[in-house]
C-alpha cells in the first residue's frame, strides 16, 4: 500500500491510498481514523477521481460516526476510569 496523496480539510486528515486495485481513503482526527475502500474503474482511477468521492456528503457522514467512535471510545475507558461521583449525599451545601 502506498500513499498516493492527501486531501486538505480543516478538521480531518485524509490521505488516499493505492492497494491491489483499491483505493483505501483514511481519515483521521482526535486519534480515531476510519477507512473506506473504493475499487478501482474506469471512472474511478486516479487521485482525481477519489477527491470527487470525498465531497460533503461523505465527510458529513464521516464526522457523524466520529462522534459515535467517541461516545464508544470515551464508554470503553470509563471501565477503567470512571467518572466521579459525588459523595455528599446528606443534601447540605457545602461551607468554605
Amino acid at each position: 500500500m502506498r500513499i498516493i496523496g492527501r486531501i486538505p480539510h480543516p478538521r480531518l486528515q485524509i490521505t488516499v491510498f493505492a492497494n491491489d486495485g483499491r483505493f483505501p481513503v483514511q481519515f483521521e482526527t482526535d486519534g480515531l481514523s476510519q477507512i473506506y475502500r473504493f475499487r478501482q474503474s474506469d471512472q474511478l482511477k486516479s487521485l482525481a477521481d477519489v477527491q470527487k468521492l470525498v465531497n460533503k456528503d461523505l465527510i458529513d457522514t464521516v464526522m457523524v460516526q466520529f462522534s459515535a467512535m467517541r461516545a464508544a471510545h470515551s464508554l470503553a475507558l470509563n471501565t477503567f476510569a470512571p467518572p466521579e461521583v459525588p459523595t455528599d449525599t446528606d443534601g447540605l451545601p457545602d461551607i468554605i
